[in-house]
């Protein structure tokens, strides 16, 4: 009996080195292909973290390394807080998805009237993607961002399209401000963060000491140089996070048992509106998700971009599978990474 219990946790071990050499050998193709400095990396199965850890360099003339508790930009990764703060406030009666826009903007023009916060949440609102008024080298209000685009035509009646719009999260954002009567950024460090155990994540402000934050990264032909640096927060991609956050917030999502209720969490990730014209695309998004199927596995995903970090969260959900990367140069395709190991342990379940 104890030389069965042996072989039997010898075996377990066996396979779980095995999966973790081929996941390294995937992740440095990858980062060789695409001349990436700096990654983490997470891997969870149903409820179990298989992977976390870092690759490469988060500050390259430091030479330090990148971990599991470097703090990276995680792009429009972000946007998914964002309809998670709204529904909590639904669910607390202080508003509706259904509102209006000029419940909250009273001084829109009037073309914005049939814009609901439901449209905002889901690219659908027929807004400009962006307000004219941002400036990468200035730090301004929100609202100073917004009504720099009362001016500006829809692009098509509210609902009826789907087009990627950083306007209406800006929006969102305010929407937060106003209800929550707290900064977005507070509100969702309070409420959504904290809750989570996510005490390394927070706003993407340039100019605070953050511990372990990774510096961004961009090629121009073979020379490896720092990126521009983002001085103005868009709420848009306002968020900054760890691979080891991320897995908390993970099991938020899958456990399903705080913050919000399960019809809730269930409600930002049915599909809202086809994303592509074709017929056979099943790209649709919901709330704060694109939401598709891969090689027959239903997916739940978003990446993220700033300059110099590119990240991409995926959540195979009949599969119990979630793959999390977030890199610090600007011209990494995570997504490619986030499916090239996802075909991998798709693989080895079968096998």
């Amino acid at each position: 009996m104890k030389n069965k219990l042996l072989f039997l946790l010898l075996l377990i071990h066996a396979t779980a080195y095995a999966q973790t050499d081929s996941t390294d050998i995937i992740v440095q193709q990858i980062i060789k292909e695409q001349r990436i400095t700096g990654l983490t990396l997470a891997v969870v199965k149903d409820g179990h973290t298989l992977v976390n850890k870092g690759y490469g360099l988060a500050n390259v003339e430091h030479k330090v390394p990148m971990n599991s508790e470097t703090v990276i930009r995680l792009g429009s990764v972000s946007k998914q807080f964002f309809p998670v703060a709204i529904l909590k406030m639904a669910q607390e009666g202080k508003l509706s998805i259904e509102d209006a826009v000029h419940k909250f903007f009273p001084d829109a023009p009037e073309t914005w009237r049939p814009i609901k916060i439901k449209h905002l949440m889901s690219h659908s609102s027929g807004l400009q993607r962006e307000g004219p008024a941002y400036n990468n080298n200035i730090i301004q209000p929100d609202l100073a961002i917004i009504k720099s685009a009362y001016s500006l035509p829809l692009n098509f009646a509210p609902g009826e399209k789907y087009e990627y719009c950083n306007l209406a999260y800006y929006m969102l954002a305010e929407i937060i401000t106003q209800v929550g009567k707290q900064p977005w950024q507070d509100y969702i460090r309070d409420n959504i963060f904290a809750p989570a155990g996510m005490k390394h994540s927070g706003m993407t402000d340039f100019y605070p000491i953050i511990p372990n934050r990774a510096s961004g990264y961009m090629h121009r032909g073979d020379t490896l140089l720092n990126a521009e640096a983002m001085y103005a927060v868009r709420p848009s991609g306002g968020f900054l996070s760890t691979s080891s956050d991320m897995i908390r917030w993970d099991q938020v999502l899958r456990e399903k048992k705080i913050i919000l209720k399960s019809a809730q969490w269930d409600l930002l990730w049915k599909p809202f509106i086809k994303v592509a014209n074709k017929a056979e695309s099943k790209l649709f998004y919901g709330f704060g998700w694109f939401v598709d199927d891969y090689k027959g596995h239903p997916l739940v995903m978003h990446g993220g971009a700033n300059t110099g970090f590119r990240s991409q969260y995926d959540r195979f959900i009949k599969n119990g599978l979630s793959i999390i990367v977030l890199t610090n140069t600007d011209e990494a395709i995570p997504a490619k990474l986030t499916r090239a190991l996802a075909d991998y342990y798709f693989r080895i379940k079968k096998n």
